[in-house]
């Protein structure tokens, strides 16, 4: 692609490719326009300012000079690059991905009087792609129904998360609940470069890995075989290539655990479920355990649907990609995941295991993802999909259903988190999905079948 060239008052444009879903941004400031900016920034202090021996707004420009010069020169700085990237953007329809990165990072722009002032940026957009003809693309739509082994099995899982919990000082069992402060450390680096004062692990069945710190650990449970409360463990693994912390994939890292608190979890009875949400009768609960489960089959449905054309979609379309999936794109399809998951219904416990599991994935199956987000995006942009208050709210009130929480205590943690925004991203790409579903053939075929298909997919 030749480079793109624009003008907007004050400022000159330079766009060029800078590597795959890549671009470089080159700004001028003119010398006028720092001039005009610099002077409405002092003329602000000044008619604001009250210094001794001045009444308020008669202080003279060259002794605020001195005194906030510096600061001023700093914050117009700051307004001129950010005035700059989004008149540009603007000017030649350009919508970044994620954040802007100075394209060199040893280079520090300043201001000086008289002269205008350069800086350049980088930053991801969605690369270039044709669409295939969604309607040749056949999906298929499993059939299920809720039986009473089903209802069963979500009775089990309700009556372990309602479980009454026993500490344990030590000889520590699968199942068993630790909770403690963890340190992260680079190989045999003194000072950790992750620590946490309140960390869950759950010991897995003999011989099984399990997650500490979102890494996972093969045989966790021999770890703590012979621990106990208040004793340290070490533990040695390496991280996963396509972590979304840069700095610790591939490293051999070391993990220091103190276990301050250890409980086991004895499940309690149907009969104590009945109680505790003032229900009529074991008939009326699982009737609503039923309805629960058939509302989930839906969605889960719906979900697998989605993820067949998106498979089907991204396999269809060639674009360049970058190199490397970015930390940005690992964290942001860590927490798409760890939505969906909590939107089935898996506990916390559950929803570490598997997102440790997704970061042991190898860095192809990142970068497949990351076309797929591409699409979306893509299709998002296309049918000027938006996401409002209402459905954030309703997809919160599902994952605090899924998770027997209020849904007002979990948009509370959402907030607390600073995770709202990532709801809405989650929303906004699976309406994009669902806008791909809707243009696809689909085949109804049942679970038995669909199970065949699954199983003879993960065998190539």
């Amino acid at each position: 692609m030749s480079d793109d060239t624009a003008i907007a008052e004050g400022f000159d444009f330079k766009i060029e490719d800078a590597g795959p879903a890549r671009k470089k941004l080159e700004v001028t400031v003119t010398a006028d326009a720092i001039q005009a900016k610099l002077d409405a920034s002092m003329g602000t202090l000044q008619s604001q300012s009250a210094l001794p021996g001045f009444r308020k707004g008669r202080a003279p420009r060259q002794l605020l000079n001195r005194r906030f010069g510096k600061a001023i020169q700093e914050e117009t700085l700051n307004e001129l690059m950010q005035e700059g990237c989004r008149q540009a953007f603007e000017s030649l329809n350009i919508r970044p991905l994620g954040n802007l990165e100075p394209a060199d990072p040893d280079f520090v722009p300043e201001l000086q009087p008289g002269k205008p002032m350069n800086f350049a940026v980088v930053f991801e957009v969605v690369p270039e792609f044709d669409l295939p003809d969604m309607s040749a693309i056949t999906i298929a739509r499993p059939q299920l129904d809720v039986e009473d082994s089903h209802i069963d099995e979500e009775l089990d899982r309700q009556c372990m998360r309602a479980g009454t919990a026993e500490e344990r000082e030590k000889n520590f069992k699968t199942g068993d609940r630790l909770l403690g402060a963890a340190e992260l450390y680079l190989e045999d680096d003194e000072e950790p470069i992750f620590t946490h004062e309140q960390v869950l692990a759950v010991i897995p069945e003999k011989g099984e890995s399990g997650q500490i710190l979102g890494l996972l650990v093969d045989d966790l449970g021999s770890h703590f075989a012979k621990s106990a409360i208040g004793k340290v463990v070490e533990i040695s693994t390496t991280g996963p290539d396509t972590h979304e912390r840069e700095d610790i994939r591939g490293k051999k890292l070391r993990i220091r655990f103190t276990i301050n608190l250890a409980e086991h979890i004895t499940p309690c009875t149907p009969e104590d479920l009945i109680e505790r949400f003032s229900l009529a009768s074991i008939d009326v609960l699982r009737e609503q355990v039923r309805l629960a489960l058939e509302q989930q089959r839906d969605e889960e449905q719906s979900s697998a649907m989605r993820t067949q054309m998106l498979t089907a979609v991204t396999d269809a379309i060639d674009m360049e990609l970058p190199e490397k999936i970015s930390g940005n794109h690992a964290a942001q399809d860590l927490e798409r995941i760890r939505f969906e998951l909590m939107q089935q219904g898996l506990t916390s416990e559950e929803v570490e295991e598997k997102l440790a599991e997704v970061r042991e994935r190898s860095n192809e199956r990142s970068l497949q993802n990351l076309k797929t987000w591409f699409i979306l995006e893509r299709i998002a942009n296309d049918q000027d999909i938006a996401v409002s208050e209402q459905e954030i709210n309703g997809y919160i009130t599902t994952m605090a259903m899924r998770q027997g929480v209020r849904p007002d205590k979990m948009r509370s943690e959402l907030i607390k988190q600073d995770r709202i925004d990532n709801i809405a991203r989650s929303v906004r790409e699976r309406k994009a999905a669902d806008h791909l579903v809707s243009l696809a053939t689909i085949e109804d075929i049942s679970m038995d079948e669909w199970a065949e298909r699954q199983a003879a997919a993960s065998s190539t």
